[in-house]
């Protein structure tokens, strides 16, 4: 069975305790992603910083993202 997650490599910006929001490029637009639809593995990520964002082909596609 082919598994639909994509792992993507995206600019952290922020989260809260619902979602977070991120960027596919510097300086690019700010897009949110509830926390129900992905996963990043960091800790702690920090702003600016490339994080891998793993989520859903159909949130990929919704956000932009591929």
């Amino acid at each position: 069975m082919k598994s639909n997650l994509l792992d993507i490599s995206v600019q952290f910006q922020h989260q809260t305790e619902d979602a977070v929001c991120i960027r596919e490029i510097e300086n690019g637009p700010d897009i949110w992603i509830p926390k129900s639809r992905c996963e990043i593995l960091q800790t702690k990520p920090m702003r600016g910083h490339y994080v891998l964002l793993t989520t859903d082909e159909n949130t990929a596609i919704e956000k932009g993202l591929v």
